[in-house]
């Protein structure tokens, strides 16, 4: 495995993964706003406010930033521990300072402190990830994925505790935020979404067996 990774190697490599996660928050937005499509978004939407989308006029990017916020830090956690060679527990704590800079600047209170700290469980298990994938030989995402998983019950597992994760973010942000009839059918829908493209995407690394 790569423990000493080349800076342009590197930067491939997060490019990739970050690639990755882009298509799936691209994908998922498509099938749960439709086609509509914004211009350049000029705006800074506090995370999670994943319930407001559907009043904003630029849904879709929108939803796109939020859907990635954790990715964004699980990435720059796990570069963190590669690059610097910190620990897990180091490069953890930049992201609790990261997340809690967000929440000392909210000043509407949609950002709890309930919904952050799922925000981290969340981070810590796509840092995990990140950092197998990129000190894999694999360059792509899809060789990195099948490197650092040595079979389809090991990614699958992964990719069930990661949809769970993202569900209990979900569920804070919903209870801090208000439930209603259009919140509720608009997280189920993407929460769907998400899990049937994952599922598409494992079946891609690790073909199922037909007996």
């Amino acid at each position: 495995m790569l423990r000493n990774i080349l800076p342009r190697i590197l930067d491939t490599k997060c490019n990739n993964i970050r690639q990755a996660e882009k298509s799936l928050a691209e994908a998922v937005a498509f099938e749960v706003l439709g086609g509509y499509q914004a211009g350049v978004w000029d705006f800074i939407m506090p995370p999670l406010l994943v319930v407001n989308l559907l009043r904003h006029k630029r849904k879709r990017e929108a939803f796109i930033l939020n859907f990635l916020f954790t990715k964004k830090i699980a990435l720059e956690t796990a570069r963190d521990m590669v690059e610097r060679n910190v620990s897990r527990d180091a490069a953890m704590q930049i992201a609790e300072e990261a997340t809690g800079k967000v929440l000392a600047s909210d000043t509407k209170g949609v950002y709890a402190d309930k919904v952050r700290q799922r925000q981290l469980r969340e981070i810590e298990l796509l840092a995990g990830h990140y950092y197998k994938l990129i000190i894999t030989e694999g360059k792509t995402y899809e060789e990195m994925v099948e490197e650092a998983y040595s079979e389809r019950r090991e990614y699958l597992d992964f990719v069930r505790r990661l949809n769970q994760a993202e569900k209990e973010v979900n569920h804070a942000a919903l209870a801090t935020v208000g439930r209603n009839e259009a919140s509720l059918n608009f997280i189920n829908k993407m929460e769907k979404a998400v899990e049937r493209i994952r599922q598409t995407d494992a079946d891609k690394y690790f073909p199922p067996v037909i007996s």
